[in-house]
């Protein structure tokens, strides 16, 4: 198993709050206590041919729409990468994966053993449509959950998800085992799920979970 001890110093944010499209289920300015905002950018990009993260869209990086919306709703803040020259100009903290080579799992793993706050609101960085209202929601759920999900007609989004930092000996005893499957680990798990209308979505407003695979998807995303 391919241990990563990189770890980079925390920084303090170089974006300003930009406003983002959505509904706002709380004003702008209120930071939501004991939730850090994290981004995974660790995969390989491998069907997008390049580091899809800095693919530009609407003339910014994909990466950038998702840290412009976290930075409206969540105090702390983390970048989970094995690249972090390639975002230095985020002025994010960040980490990289403690096990190598395991996908997203393995982020949401290092992310969880390095943030502060007891919950981590964890998203992918290819998902530029993210509706700040959409998350907030979710952090209000009541109830003592491990992991709160959206799932609307076009299915569950682990990584538009709250996780707990006690999911953390499930996550390391399956990624120990060589089971990389978030949705095998969540079946071990107490999961809230939430469906479009306690979201505050419409059938149409689903677009705001879609990520980017491949180039072309940059063109055909609302």
């Amino acid at each position: 198993m391919a241990v990563n001890s990189h770890l980079m110093t925390p920084e303090v944010s170089a974006h300003p709050p930009a406003a983002a499209g959505g509904k706002n289920f709380l004003r702008p300015r209120d930071l939501e206590p004991g939730i850090a905002g994290v981004i995974l950018a660790g995969g390989k990009s491998s069907r997008f041919g390049s580091n899809k993260a800095l693919a530009r869209h609407r003339g910014r990086f994909l990466i950038s729409h998702v840290t412009v919306v976290l930075e409206e709703i969540f105090a702390e803040k983390l970048l989970v990468t094995n690249h972090p020259e390639d975002y230095s100009f985020l002025g994010w903290p960040m980490t990289g994966d403690l096990v190598l080579n395991a996908g997203p799992l393995a982020g949401i793993q290092a992310a969880l053993y390095r943030i502060d706050a007891p919950r981590a609101f964890i998203v992918a960085c290819d998902m530029p449509r993210l509706n700040p209202g959409v998350i907030r929601r979710m952090c209000h759920c009541p109830g003592d959950w491990d992991v709160i999900m959206p799932a609307p007609a076009s299915g569950c989004e682990p990584i538009h998800a709250i996780y707990h930092r006690r999911v953390l000996p499930a996550v390391d005893a399956a990624l120990a085992r060589g089971q990389g499957k978030i949705n095998r680990l969540l079946q071990q798990l107490r999961v809230r799920t939430m469906d479009a209308a306690e979201l505050g979505l419409s059938a149409d407003d689903e677009n705001v979970f879609a990520n980017i695979n491949y180039r072309d998807d940059l063109n055909t995303l609302p």
